[in-house]
């Protein structure tokens, strides 16, 4: 899904969308069910690179090593590599800067030119600037 647009919707239209799918989700009395609502909502590939996400997870809490990892999924140990540090690393929130903040950096814009000298102190004369 590499070209899917970046369009992002308000926190509540989002959270009535995971309401609803989550709602799908809890109706679910077996693993047909399941995988019948997860096939209105994703492509075939889409559901393949799931089942092969969700057996890399698998596999690492079995202490099984990054080789046979890709080797028996059929992903690459770089693959392997972003979910081991993404079930590690915690979840962050996007950052939000303040208005002032996005009138500083537009302020301090070079409109795309580099400056020449990006390290300069104050009390010394640029000459001695590397």
């Amino acid at each position: 899904m590499g070209r899917t647009s970046k369009k992002y919707w308000d926190e509540k239209f989002k959270n009535q969308i995971w309401r609803e799918i989550l709602n799908d989700i809890k109706k679910v009395k077996n693993e047909d069910g399941l995988k019948k609502i997860l096939k209105t909502v994703f492509t075939d590939d889409e559901l393949v690179s799931m089942e092969k996400r969700l057996a890399i997870k698998t596999l690492l809490k079995e202490g099984i090593g990054y080789r046979e990892i890709s080797r028996r999924v059929g992903a690459t140990r770089v693959t392997v590599n972003f979910i081991r540090d993404n079930f590690r690393r915690p979840t962050w929130k996007k950052r939000v800067y303040s208005k002032d903040k996005i009138k500083e950096k537009k302020q301090n814009h070079h409109h795309g030119r580099f400056r020449k000298y990006r390290f300069v102190l104050k009390d010394q004369p640029r000459s001695f600037v590397v």
